[in-house]
């Protein structure tokens, strides 16, 4: 390391006292810094990804910023993550921040899981973007990114990994006549829950449908009592109740058009509508 990179080092320490250390810095791996940043890593899959956009922002630290100690941190994630051990997104509580990104967390880390097999540079790209704008959010010194430039770039990188925008739809099927859930029903609310965990869902509409065997309003009752049912379900899955909209069509929107007291599965049903 050439000697005015030393003298930055003792530079950047003093500096550190605006931007408190990142979890997982370490003095001493200042001195080897250098010869790491200045290297090539990562790979295809998502560890390597992590590394490559783990390294990156290691360089941003150093050499744009001049927090050699900051760097050390997102070297060690780096290395981690070249060893084949996924290192995990800081929490806010890590950092010292809340507000906002307490509230952010778990969706970010639940959209970072739900795509990163599909889409791995995408998703370790979110993860690193999310670890800076946590350090940009704890602040520091005038050469530190920008909390408005962080959210942005985070913004568009979890975009790109797969947050869904607009409405999700599933369908919940019931036996002739009942309303208890099978075990087919009990898979589609896990994929619901999977979904609102990853978008960050802030509403809910579960709507309730017959065949046409029976009364139109005995399959009034019915309806509700699926769409109640399905809504109990997600409840227990900690979706709030408040979040959900339910209603009954009885027998009056088909899924599949027949005459009157024609028992059709795929009429049998409560349709779920996810939305932000």
């Amino acid at each position: 390391m050439k000697t005015t990179t030393y003298l930055m080092l003792g530079v950047s320490a003093l500096a550190i006292a605006g931007c408190t250390n990142l979890p997982g810095s370490s003095l001493g791996e200042t001195f080897s810094a250098e010869r790491y940043l200045n290297g090539d890593h990562g790979g295809a899959d998502f560890n390597g990804s992590l590394a490559s956009e783990y390294t990156e922002l290691g360089r941003r630290a150093a050499f744009k910023d001049t927090l050699w100690l900051n760097s050390t941190a997102y070297i060690a994630k780096a290395r981690q993550a070249e060893a084949g051990v996924t290192p995990a997104a800081w929490t806010p509580a890590e950092i010292g921040v809340n507000g906002d990104a307490t509230e952010m967390y778990d969706t970010v880390v639940a959209t970072i899981a739900a795509n990163k097999d599909a889409r791995p540079a995408a998703c370790a790209r979110a993860q690193a973007m999310w670890d800076q704008y946590l350090e940009a959010l704890r602040g520091g010194p005038k050469f530190c990114i920008s909390p408005e430039d962080a959210r942005a770039l985070l913004d568009e990188a979890l975009a790109a990994c797969g947050v869904t925008v607009g409405p999700k739809n599933f369908i919940v099927y019931f036996g002739f006549d009942k309303s208890n859930l099978t075990d087919a029903a009990r898979a589609t609310i896990d994929e619901v829950i999977a979904a609102v965990n990853a978008m960050g869902t802030s509403a809910l509409s579960l709507v309730g449908h017959t065949d046409t065997v029976a009364s139109n309003e005995y399959n009034q009752a019915l309806s509700e009592r699926r769409a109640n049912r399905v809504a109990s379900a997600l409840a227990e899955r900690g979706v709030p109740s408040g979040a959900m909209t339910l209603a009954g069509r009885s027998e009056n929107e088909l899924a599949v058009q027949t005459g009157d007291n024609v028992r059709e599965p795929l009429n049998r049903r409560v349709e779920i509508t996810l939305s932000n």
